[in-house]
């Protein structure tokens, strides 16, 4: 094209041949000299310049180079995965026992709980991209994971797998966490072993148990053994499919044990941190992931010092007052928050343990965070003060109801607006109808 153009405007801009005739050949003149030959003489000598090529080529050519579309940018496509946690279960609770690989079933509250979940997760649209559902071979979890894609109503099968099971807890598994007995046997120390470090392992258990079961069940697990086995079920199994096609979206239903691996492995947080992640009960957790890259997407939440998380929760106002029940006097939460705090394990919180305890926490769950401070600043303790667990829990139970009724109100306040929304625009419709009435009526007049 531009070797064509070239010639063109060479061609354009190269003197005339005076042998060759300038434009067409002219038609025969009546009469030398009259008005109607100087007309076609004008008519003759004019066609020289509008035969001559002009050199708007280069300018079209020009023109249509500007006009390229520009380099289409590759969509970003992002893989999502949900971690879910089963609902209440019969031995959670106050009557909170090692449960482990014991099968047990869930409340109605629990029932009620991943109903909820499965409701919120359809209103963030995840019915239409839901694309697989794993779970453990335990009721509690596979039950869950049923109820919930019953909420979502989305078409998808669950896929079980034993690799996702409760860490199990060897011989102590179906007894109570707070038992008396237990703890005079086996010590305060040994049991915070077992529970607040990634390889400490309960005493295994053996054929005579209540609670044996054969392979590939093992006789007693850490939480690094149950990392170990998680991952390798995430690796094997559910990382092909999350990846295997574009904007995938898979969810896993199973323990906290299990998932706290699982995040720990994802986050990257030490292994001396683990187990103080917190997992509530069929409260979503999202991370997302770049397919291109297999890396995650989002980017981290947490403080400074203090491990960092990609989660994301999705919150609702009913999984918000699970939350409210969980820092009550004895609730789930309060009780994990005590515990992670007491590093010494003499059931009272010094200031060096609750400042130490909250550069941890803090990285690790954003959603308490806010909870956690005010606690710290309603205590206001002084350096060498302690405090006991009926007087962290009564301080968190205030905060708590200061922090909630908060949310109630900000609740209340977004209700009342969409309500005035509601209530002008039935004034609008009544406005409109009425001047439709009116001037019916003024043509009704006219006629």
């Amino acid at each position: 094209v531009l070797d064509k153009t070239k010639a063109q405007f060479t061609a354009a801009c190269s003197p005339p041949d005076a042998t060759a005739p300038l434009g067409p050949t002219p038609r025969p003149l009546r009469a030398h000299g009259s008005s109607q030959a100087r007309c076609s003489a004008s008519r003759f000598h004019s066609p020289v310049r509008r035969e001559t090529p002009s050199p708007r080529p280069y300018k079209m050519l020009r023109t249509l180079l500007r006009r390229r579309p520009p380099p289409t940018q590759q969509e970003r496509h992002v893989a999502t995965l949900i971690l879910l946690r089963h609902g209440q279960s019969v031995w959670n609770g106050a009557t909170a026992t090692f449960t482990g690989w014991c099968d047990v079933a869930l409340t109605s509250r629990g029932r009620s709980q991943a109903r909820e979940a499965g409701e919120l997760l359809r209103s963030k649209g995840y019915d239409k991209k839901l694309s697989a559902c794993f779970t453990s071979e335990l009721e509690r979890a596979w039950e869950t994971a049923e109820i919930c894609l019953e909420a979502i109503k989305a078409d998808v099968s669950i896929e079980r797998d034993w690799r996702l099971n409760e860490r199990h807890y060897g011989s102590v598994q179906g007894i109570c966490k707070g038992d008396a007995a237990l703890q005079s046997y086996f010590g305060e120390e040994e049991i915070k072993k077992w529970r607040r470090s990634m390889h400490g392992k309960p005493p295994p258990l053996d054929e005579s148990h209540p609670h044996y079961l054969p392979d590939p069940a093992p006789r007693t697990e850490s939480l690094a053994d149950c990392q170990s086995r998680v991952l390798q079920c995430f690796e094997d199994t559910i990382k092909p499919r999350l990846f295997e096609k574009p904007k995938q979206c898979v969810l896993i239903a199973a323990h906290s044990n299990t998932l706290r691996a699982l995040m720990a492995h994802v986050d990257g947080v030490p292994d001396d941190e683990v187990p103080q992640l917190h997992v509530p009960n069929s409260v979503p957790i999202l991370y997302r992931f770049d397919e291109e890259t297999q890396q995650l997407a989002s980017h981290k939440l947490g403080a400074e010092n203090a491990p960092d998380s990609h989660a994301r929760w999705l919150l609702s106002s009913r999984n918000l007052e699970r939350l409210r029940s969980a820092v009550q006097p004895g609730g789930q939460l309060t009780r994990a928050l005590f515990d992670a705090l007491d590093e010494d394990g003499d059931r009272s919180l010094s200031v060096k343990e609750i400042e130490a305890g909250i550069k941890r926490l803090l990285g690790d769950d954003v959603v308490v965070a806010g909870v956690v401070k005010n606690i710290v600043r309603g205590l206001d303790l002084a350096d060498d003060a302690t405090i006991t667990l009926e007087e962290f829990e009564a301080a968190a139970n205030a905060v708590a109801n200061d922090v909630f009724n908060e949310a109630e109100k900000a609740r209340a306040r977004r209700t009342e607006k969409r309500h005035e929304l509601a209530r002008e625009a039935a004034r609008a419709v009544a406005e409109r109808r009425r001047r439709a009435v009116g001037e019916e009526r003024i043509l009704e007049r006219v006629r």
